[in-house]
Order: structure tokens, then C-alpha cells, then sequence
């Protein structure tokens, strides 16, 4: 079972973009803290993509409050 969630976690992932960024060294610093054998992430990129969905959920929420809030068919409701 573990094996086949290990593939598709790899399938699910197998065609990601890289972006390239510039990151002040303070917050690279603090990054580095919870990546690794000890931290909460496995590497930086994981730390990013959990930062960048939780930012995206957050903004989301926000734009549910203020009615903001696109259907499929491209109406803000």
C-alpha cells in the first residue's frame, strides 16, 4: 500500500515547474530551521509549496468574506 502511494505521489509531482527566486538572507536563515532530519519539512522546497498553499487558503478565505468568490462559470459571487 505504501508503495503504491509512494507512486503516486511521485506521478503527482513528476512535472512540476522550478522557479527560480531572490530571498533575503534573514528569512532563509529562519527557513533553514525547520528543514531536515529535525525540522518539520524535508527540504526547502517542500517548506515553500506548504507556505505557498497555506498563503493561497488564506487569500481564498479572505475573498469568501468580502464576496469575492469566483464560480466556474467566471461570475464573482
Amino acid at each position: 500500500m505504501l508503495c503504491d502511494t509512494l507512486k503516486i505521489f511521485l506521478c503527482e509531482y513528476e512535472h512540476m515547474p522550478k522557479v527560480s527566486v531572490e530571498i533575503p538572507q534573514e528569512l532563509l536563515d529562519d527557513l533553514d530551521e525547520h528543514v531536515g532530519d529535525e525540522g518539520k519539512f524535508v527540504n526547502r522546497s517542500d517548506a515553500v509549496r506548504a507556505s505557498i498553499r497555506k498563503t493561497l487558503d488564506m487569500l481564498d478565505e479572505i475573498d469568501q468574506r468580502h464576496g469575492r468568490v469566483e464560480t466556474d462559470d467566471g461570475e464573482s459571487h
